[in-house]
């Protein structure tokens, strides 16, 4: 009989142990808890691209080690760009803002975003026929710091006039002086063109300088005009 208590009361106490251990089991919860995404960041923030161009952006994850989905969109002027994944292609003059969400793969409803707003314009191609006057801009270009004048790559320092491409800088030298030859054609005298470079590497425009075209010469292979540009992401 002794032996039989002792057992229903050995049974009693794993019953309790059993019912003490299941109440208090977030002592014993051995799942570890998921990292949180801290930050998503794109490439760009804002880009200038020129009708016909492309840009393809990157993006950062932090941390970088959880898997998630990105899913892309377009706000704003949406004929003015063409998006296919992380490649924006520049269809006609406006302004478009992109999105990308990155959100968890594993059904969570964690999600982070970034955005970059696109400028797209056009220079409008016209025939040098059209027009009586010319003026004439010898010159040297340095963008961020570097000088294009001896090697202009895909730059591009251009007149406009009302969206008109009156002028194009093409490279020269002479006597050993590399500079830039910008040759601008008016209308009448008295019309202003707007100087602009458009470097497709940082994906910017910077209008330099309104130029009155009077058909004079700016500068001279001894004193060249100089032209600086600074991007708006310099630095970052």
């Amino acid at each position: 009989m002794m032996g039989i208590k002792m057992k229903q009361i050995g049974d009693v106490l794993l019953c309790l142990a059993v019912v003490l251990f299941c109440s208090c089991g977030e002592f014993f919860n051995f799942e570890t808890e998921q990292p949180h995404v801290e930050g998503l960041r794109m490439s760009h923030h804002e880009v200038d691209l020129i009708v016909g161009d492309s840009l393809t952006f990157g993006v950062e994850l932090v941390p970088d080690t959880i898997p998630v989905s990105y899913y892309w969109l377009v706000k704003g002027d949406e004929e003015a760009i063409e998006l296919a994944g992380r490649k924006v292609n520049a269809l006609k003059p406006g302004q478009a803002l992109v999105v990308v969400q990155a959100q968890r793969v594993n059904g969570d409803t964690e999600s982070i975003a970034d955005s970059c707003y696109v400028n797209v314009f056009g220079w409008k191609e016209v025939s040098n026929d059209e027009f009586l006057y010319e003026t004439v801009v010898y010159c040297s270009l340095v963008v961020d710091g570097v000088a294009k004048t001896a090697d202009m790559g895909d730059t591009r320092l251009a007149a406009v006039v009302d969206g008109e491409l009156r002028g194009m800088a093409v490279m020269r030298e002479e006597h050993g002086v590399p500079y830039l030859e910008l040759r601008i054609r008016a209308s009448w005298p008295g019309e202003t063109a707007s100087i602009e470079c458009y470097d497709p590497n940082a994906s910017q425009r910077f209008v330099i300088e309104e130029l009155l075209l009077n058909g004079e010469t700016y500068g001279t292979l001894s004193d060249l005009k100089r032209y600086r540009c600074k991007s708006r992401n310099y630095g970052n």
